[in-house]
């Protein structure tokens, strides 16, 4: 698996707002195939890296053995509290999370990802562990299932759709990209939202197999508990679920009192725990947007630990 596959999005920007210099600490949530972080060891910093697909763990202990600042830990990003305790640090000054599925994951032909290549029904980052996209839509009820759909995929046809897959795996079962594909489109019929659909019923079922939003809510809170004061956390996100998320408790944590506006005196003793650095996402310019189709629905949002 070549690391030419995939570009990474918003670069400069990402390594400027981490503040990377030599002596600090960097930990790189989601390494892919080492993007942002070989800018990083650049700058003079240590890295950790932490990525649950096995590719991208190989890729980084190839990378740590041309670069003793680089260390290497294999497993989801919510786990961040053990790998920086595996790796002796008390806390670290800056923390990387690049959302989503990379090139290099669509193109690869054992994950499922994509409704563009007809392949086994898989979808998990780490294929060593948990349900399959097959497991999932083989065991769920079909209310369950619309229920993926339009909260995950924001689906407007999800019972539709729901419907004609349950009603395919009782005679077949559905184990493929393309027997899943054809479900939609016997459930929507052939027209130009087709594709759009198809995108966001693979987003939902990724989304489901990995637990990809409780994940990342998780790992927001032990994020900023992992980092020293004045630390920074900066967070790439693809898609308007995961942005909701990010915006969400980083405008709670940036905020005192959080009571009631009728209350007459504070009563949640909440106090702010960050403060923002971008008080609206970062997005791709335009030289970044003509090379890289990725970045056009890149947010970039940072704050700073108190």
């Amino acid at each position: 698996m070549s690391n030419s596959l995939h570009q990474p999005v918003l670069l400069n920007e990402s390594v400027e707002y981490l503040r990377a210099v030599t002596g600090k600490k960097i930990v790189d949530g989601t390494f892919g195939f080492g993007g942002h972080s070989k800018v990083i060891l650049q700058k003079g910093a240590e890295v950790l890296g932490i990525d649950l697909d096995t590719h991208a763990v190989n890729a980084c202990k190839v990378l740590a053995e041309e670069n003793d600042r680089l260390a290497c830990f294999h497993g989801s990003f919510r786990e961040i509290k053990k790998a920086i305790t595996e790796q002796g640090w008390e806390n670290c000054d800056g923390i990387l999370l690049d959302l989503g599925v990379s090139s290099y994951q669509l193109d690869d032909s054992t994950k499922g990802f994509t409704y563009r290549q007809d392949t086994n029904l898989d979808m998990r980052f780490n294929q060593t562990t948990g349900r399959t996209a097959e497991d999932i839509l083989a065991e769920s009820s079909e209310s369950e299932l619309a229920d993926i759909i339009y909260q995950y995929g924001e689906e407007r046809k999800s019972r539709r759709i729901a419907r004609a897959i349950v009603n395919t795996r009782t005679e077949d079962g559905i184990s493929t990209t393309k027997q899943l594909k054809d479900c939609v489109e016997s459930a929507i019929g052939k027209g130009p939202t087709l594709n759009a659909s198809l995108s966001r019923v693979f987003q939902a079922i990724r989304i489901a197999v990995n637990d990809e939003l409780s994940s990342l809510s998780d790992t927001l809170v032990d994020s900023v508990d992992a980092l020293a004061p004045k630390g920074r956390l900066v967070v790439i996100s693809y898609h308007s679920l995961e942005d909701r998320i990010v915006k969400k408790y980083f405008a709670k944590e940036s905020t005192g009192c959080i009571c009631p506006s009728e209350f007459p005196e504070c009563r949640c003793t909440h106090r702010a725990s960050i403060k923002l650095v971008t008080r609206r996402p970062v997005v791709a310019l335009d030289e970044e947007l003509a090379t890289n189709p990725r970045s056009r629905s890149a947010k970039l949002r940072v704050v700073e630990k108190i």
